[in-house]
């Protein structure tokens, strides 16, 4: 290999978990398929012993045929076999790889010298040995097995880069997928490291045209990359949000700003003239039969994501700019930002529709949380979102990158039980229908699907409902203005029908902890403040008068300090400590 030795900036990957399988069942004669229990990366530790030359084979696969054997097809060219060859010396051998490792829930062992048992087998998990920094329960099962679901599932995919999927022959880190990832990975694991080199590899893509690629390492995709790797820009700009990396920004401001001024050259009209993916992998539906694996969005147009995304990019550049002192560029990125935004409304805008492109989930959500519908263009905005997904029984025609829109635009828009309705549905398009046909990782499609095409069990990037339960359930969200948790907001969102929730998140300033708990009329709320920290504390009351705090008025505690009431909430600034709020229904 090329290019320079430098130090390994992130924990290695190691094994971080080891048990016993769920289950082993003989198919045919000789022929055993283990259940593991769980979707997951890593490999299997065999003990075994017999004659001098027997081969054990063991075939690796997220799925089985109907008749029990294991099924490879959506692996493509990865074999995902290991073979052992008995030394034979009458003690039991032990056998594990070292250099690879597969994605899979099931294996095939064939060549046993005799029955094995679950004992003969140690299952591995095997990732970059990253902290975990989030937990999560509620009262509803089903929304925390979507959180568990999502968590396992970012957990196979952290290798040294974020890969889309562990079992097939790609492994790669996509950018796309990463824009609406980050956050999630943030909230469940400590990628204070991680990001950082991750974002080195990007920089490695990026040529004097100030062009990235598709993938980083680069290995498939375009140069340049579609527009919506915001990823690049994100990966800074949230290391120095949860984490206060100031260090990061300065030291690759450069080449996103390059980024960005590449995209500029891409417009005509202040409109992006490409897109690959735009809004990648709708249900079925919605996508276009025959193009890019179905997986383009036939009702959003892919020059309305590009562009909303040229005005996201443009928008984080002005703000690094802020955060290195540069006035000059905040004033020339912010005026980007502006005609970008005239540009897209101009475009985009159907004033007889009330809404974005073709006024579907994705492009109205998009447009809401870009920050693109302003004055009584966003009020019906948001209607027509709501209206659509009403129409659809409150499921999703979205794909990678808007899913995570949609909950977000519907919940910081007064619609939290049509976000929660959503999140919680078990029918198809929905993560309830992924965990009821037995999933536990996200699938990479909407869709039930096993065959050699886009069909990996294991694939993050439409995990973003993990996310929405931490920043809006339990409401836990940095301030970029007071960077890696100096300051920081707790405003939970409560849904009709979620009677509790509690969780924290693991800050580089201690554990932040949120709950609520509803009780008869009242509702109570604990929650943790960690030292050197301060926070803006969001309570849903109307009636101060019986509000209490740690068992005394509202007005009495130093230390939860009483601001003013907004939009039905009582605001308080929050100092190190524990919080018991009681407020009355």
């Amino acid at each position: 290999p090329g290019g320079k030795m430098v130090p390994q900036y992130q924990e290695p990957i190691q094994v971080v978990d080891a048990f016993r399988p769920q289950s082993i069942k003989e198919i045919k004669p000789g022929i055993y398929v283990i259940d593991v229990g769980q979707n997951m990366a890593g490999w299997t530790s065999l003990r075994v012993k017999g004659t001098t030359g027997t081969q054990i084979t063991m075939k690796f696969a997220e799925t089985p045929y109907p008749d029990g054997q294991v099924n490879q097809e959506n692996l493509r060219t990865a074999e995902a076999t290991d073979r052992y060859t008995l030394r034979g010396e009458g003690d039991y051998e032990q056998c594990e790889p070292s250099f690879t490792y597969h994605g899979f829930r099931y294996i095939q062992v064939e060549g046993f010298p005799y029955p094995p048992t679950l004992d003969d087998f140690t299952i591995k998990k095997v990732r970059s040995a990253v902290a975990e920094n989030g937990k999560f329960e509620s009262s509803d099962k089903l929304l925390n097995d979507i959180w568990l679901m999502v968590n396992r599932t970012e957990a196979a995919n952290l290798h040294s880069v974020p890969t889309d999927c562990p079992q097939r022959d790609e492994r790669m880190g996509w950018l796309n997928d990463m824009t609406v990832r980050i956050e999630q990975a943030i909230y469940n694991f400590d990628m204070s490291r991680f990001y950082p080199k991750y974002l080195a590899d990007v920089y490695d893509t990026q040529d004097d045209q100030g062009r990235i690629s598709d993938t980083a390492p680069y290995k498939v995709g375009g140069r340049p990359a579609d527009p919506v790797s915001a990823s690049y820009l994100l990966l800074a700009i949230k290391s120095y949000e949860f984490y206060g990396n100031r260090e990061i920004i300065r030291e690759y401001y450069p080449a996103l700003k390059a980024w960005v001024d590449y995209l500029k050259t891409r417009t005509k009209d202040g409109i992006m003239d490409y897109s690959y993916y735009g809004d990648w992998a709708p249900p079925a539906e919605f996508g276009v039969a025959g193009a890019g694996y179905g997986a383009i969005s036939k009702n959003t147009p892919g020059d309305l994501i590009s562009t909303g995304f040229l005005y996201y990019c443009s928008s984080m550049i002005s703000r690094m700019a802020g955060i290195l002192n540069r006035p000059e560029d905040v004033k020339a990125y912010n005026i980007l930002s502006e005609e970008t935004a005239a540009a897209f409304n101009r475009k985009f805008w159907d004033e007889k529709a009330g809404g974005y492109g073709s006024n579907n989930q994705s492009c109205n959500s998009f447009a809401l949380m870009m920050g693109l519908a302003e004055g009584s263009r966003k009020e019906r905005t948001i209607q027509s979102l709501l209206q659509d997904v009403i129409k659809h029984n409150y499921h999703l025609t979205t794909g990678n990158i808007c899913t995570k829109y949609v909950l977000e635009a519907l919940t910081e828009n007064g619609h939290i039980d049509a976000a929660y309705k959503i999140a919680t549905q078990r029918t198809y398009p929905s993560w309830g229908y992924m965990l009821e046909k037995g999933a536990t990782t996200l699938w990479e499609r909407w869709e039930y699907e096993t065959g050699g095409s886009m069909n990996s069990h294991n694939h993050p990037m439409m995990g973003s409902v993990g996310s929405w339960i931490y920043k809006y359930l339990l409401g836990i969200i940095p301030d970029e203005r007071k960077p890696g948790f100096e300051h920081f907001k707790i405003r939970p969102y409560v849904p009709a029908d979620l009677s509790s929730c509690s969780g924290e998140y693991q800050s580089v300033r201690g554990a932040i902890k949120s709950a609520w708990k509803k009780d008869n009329n009242s509702l109570q709320m604990d929650v943790t403040i960690p030292g050197n920290s301060t926070a803006t504390l969001y309570i849903p009351v109307r009636n101060l008068k019986k509000l209490t705090v740690n068992g005394s008025a509202y007005n009495k505690s130093k230390n939860a300090v009483f601001s003013h009431t907004e939009n039905g909430f009582a605001i308080f600034k929050v100092y190190p400590g524990n919080y018991k709020f009681n407020a009355s229904k």
